[in-house]
């Protein structure tokens, strides 16, 4: 696995964070889309009193969405022309139907600009990484779990552990240990969940369970808000998260999973199918020649192997460094689900 961050330097980044990050209710129709000499124009918005974000690619995008225009033509326009941008953004937001949205925001350290993280439905169910990190490492050690990976980059959370007195061997020498693996994001780009992880002691691969088994999967859509300091709702889905938390630290669950791995080593798939796979699930060159290489073989070769290899040749993958916390957590997930997968040429992205 990558080496991820410092568990203690990143609970007080996320904490540090909360002063810095401000969320309003607003009616889309009363904002508008001004020039600026950055890459990205300016969202005017108001909520009792005047503001004014920054977007980012992340919010921009979503504004199109709630405008019902296509990003693609935007990103054309904008390297070249911001004014282009903020005209058809402008034009849109007259056209629009009046409704409210929730605006994330980042107000920024210092001298730095206000930034809008995020335009997100009044429904959006914060459940944010703050309540998530604090309550859940907390949770997790009691169980005596030893944190082994954790990444928070001010939007998304990415928190692992592993379990040291479950653990199984699905050969000989080659011994797994059981794990808990918690992911949030508060932009919209992914919903809260808590997966089982396999953690592989003799090449420190992870692997992730598919979403059928043992998940708790937590969206971020509730109830319309009006009020935000009334807003309870992600309390309420961190007390259900613990229920799922404490169904892990069950042996019997993970036995079954191990049983699963050892069937795998006896599923054959064919160097035929593994590119296929690859481009199906939009592998890279350079990845896909990562896994030949894994299987000790080249791209041309011509052969067949166990499906618990190929899974493991996936996830080791995911421990380059170079790679981002999304694209490793792909290739985890990915490993995991060529080994619960019957067929790894119909596998699900």
């Amino acid at each position: 696995m990558k080496k991820g961050q410092d568990v203690k330097e990143m609970l007080k980044k996320i904490n540090s964070d909360v002063e810095y990050k401000e969320d309003y209710i607003v009616d889309i129709k009363k904002t508008k889309v001004i020039m600026t000499a950055s890459v990205f124009p300016e969202l005017q918005y108001s909520s009792n009193r005047h503001h004014v974000g920054l977007l980012n690619d992340n919010s921009l995008t979503q504004l199109c969405y709630k405008l019902d225009i296509g990003k693609t033509y935007i990103n054309k326009c904008l390297p070249i022309s911001q004014e282009l941008v903020v005209h058809n953004l402008s034009f849109w937001l007259k056209e629009v139907k009046s409704r409210n949205v929730m605006i994330r925001t980042h107000v920024g350290y210092r001298d730095e600009p206000i930034t809008v993280r995020a335009i997100l439905s009044d429904r959006y169910k914060r459940i944010d990484n703050q309540l998530i990190a604090n309550k859940s490492i907390d949770r997790i050690l009691n169980m005596g779990a030893k944190l082994q990976y954790a990444n928070y980059d001010g939007d998304s959370l990415n928190i692992t552990a592993v379990l040291p007195k479950i653990e199984g061997e699905i050969a000989k020498g080659d011994v797994v240990q059981a794990g808990i693996t918690i992911t949030n994001d508060e932009v919209g780009n992914g919903s809260f969940q808590v997966k089982p992880f396999i953690y592989r002691l003799v090449c420190t691969n992870g692997m992730v369970a598919p979403e059928y088994i043992g998940q708790f999967y937590a969206k971020h859509v509730g109830k319309k808000l009006i009020d935000l300091n009334e807003d309870n709702q992600g309390e309420i889905s961190i007390d259900k998260m613990f229920e799922q938390v404490d169904v892990m630290n069950n042996p019997q669950m993970f036995n079954d999973l191990f049983n699963e791995m050892k069937k795998a080593k006896e599923k054959k798939t064919t160097s035929t199918e593994i590119v296929k796979l690859a481009k199906q699930h939009n592998l890279s060159d350079s990845e896909r020649a990562g896994i030949f290489e894994r299987l000790g073989k080249v791209y041309g070769d011509t052969f067949s192997t166990d499906n618990y290899s190929l899974a493991n040749a996936i996830t080791n993958l995911a421990n380059d460094e170079s790679k981002s916390d999304q694209r490793a957590r792909f290739l985890q997930e990915l490993g995991g689900q060529i080994i619960f997968y019957q067929k790894p040429q119909y596998l699900r992205q």
